[in-house]
C-alpha cells in the first residue's frame, strides 16, 4: 500500500486507480470509518505529512465514508484533518495517547471523533487493569476537554496469543470492566487480527476472538471488512468443535497454543 501512494504521489495512474479500487471495495463492506495511514512511507516526517496531505485529497475525492485519520504524530494527524475538507461527515482521530494527550485537543477543533489507546505513558500495558487504568485516564483528560463519551473509542489493545496465553484474556476482561464502568455510551475497540498473529487459521481466530469481544462489551473493531463479515461472526456457533479449540486458547487455558497446534497438524480445524 505504501509504495502505491509512492507510486501514486509520483504520477502513477495505475497506483491511483488501485488506491481507489481499494477504497472503494472496503466502502462496499460498510466500513464506518476508513483508515488512512503513512507512517510507514519515510522516517522524514515532512515526506510523511506531504503523502498524508496527497492521500486525504485523493480519499475525499472518491469516498462516501468519513476518514479515520491516523499517525502516531500529533503533527501528521493535524496535516490530515487540515486537508479534509468534511463533506463526508465527522473524521475519526487515530489515535490519542497519554504520551501525547495534545492529540486531544485536535478533536473539538476539528469537529472529530477519537481514538483512544490503552497505553501508558512509558510503555504498553501488561494485564487488563492497566489497560482499563491508562484507557481511564485518557478518557478523563477527554472528558476535561468538552469531549462527549459518544465520540471515544476505546483501543484496549489486543496483542497475539501465540505470544503469552494471557493475552486474550487480558483484552477481554478490560473490555467487560470498561463497559461495566461506562456504560453503553463510549465505544470500546481494538485491533482484533493482532491475536492470531503467528498462527495457522487465522480467520478462524479472528472470528471466534471478535465473537468474544462482542459478548464481553465490545461494540467495534480496526478490522480489514474485506476479509472478515461480522454477520458470519455473529452466526458462530462457539460450541462448534474448531471454535471450541480456538475459543479455549483465547481464553487462557491452552499455554503455549498447544492444543490448538495440534488440532491444526492433525486437520482437526
Amino acid at each position: 500500500m505504501m509504495l502505491a501512494i509512492e507510486s501514486g504521489m509520483s504520477g502513477s495512474e495505475e497506483a491511483v486507480s488501485f488506491l481507489q479500487s481499494e477504497i472503494l471495495a472496503q466502502e462496499l463492506k460498510g466500513v464506518h470509518f476508513l483508515d488512512l495511514n503513512i507512517d510507514e512511507i519515510s522516517y522524514k516526517q515532512p515526506t510523511q505529512i506531504a503523502a498524508m496531505e496527497w492521500l486525504v485529497d485523493l480519499y475525499q475525492e472518491i469516498a462516501s465514508t468519513p476518514p479515520s485519520i491516523d499517525s502516531s504524530s500529533t503533527d501528521i494527524i493535524q496535516a490530515g484533518l487540515n486537508k479534509y475538507n468534511g463533506v463526508l461527515g465527522r473524521p475519526l482521530i487515530n489515535s490519542a495517547a497519554l504520551e501525547r494527550v495534545d492529540t486531544l485537543d485536535l478533536v473539538r477543533e476539528h469537529n472529530a471523533q477519537v481514538v483512544v489507546t490503552a497505553a501508558g505513558r512509558e510503555g504498553m500495558p501488561s494485564n487488563s487493569a492497566e489497560r482499563v487504568q491508562n484507557a481511564k485516564a485518557m478518557i478523563e483528560e477527554a472528558l476535561k476537554r468538552n469531549i462527549e463519551l459518544s465520540d471515544i473509542f476505546v483501543d484496549l489493545l489486543v496483542f497475539p496469543i501465540s505470544v503469552d496465553s494471557t493475552f486474550g484474556t487480558d483484552y477481554l476482561n478490560a473490555v467487560a470492566d470498561l463497559r461495566q464502568e461506562f456504560g453503553q455510551e463510549i465505544h470500546i475497540i481494538g485491533g482484533l487480527s493482532n491475536i492470531s498473529f503467528g498462527l495457522p487459521k487465522r480467520k478462524l481466530i479472528n472470528a471466534v476472538f471478535t465473537k468474544l469481544a462482542i459478548q464481553n462489551g465490545a461494540d467495534g473493531g480496526i478490522i480489514d471488512p474485506v476479509q472478515t463479515s461480522i454477520e458470519e461472526i455473529l452466526a458462530l456457533d462457539l460450541n462448534d468443535p474448531s471454535a471450541a479449540i480456538a475459543a479455549d486458547m483465547l481464553m487462557g487455558h491452552d499455554e503455549f497454543c498447544v492444543r490448538y497446534l495440534q488440532a491444526f497438524r492433525s486437520n482437526k480445524l
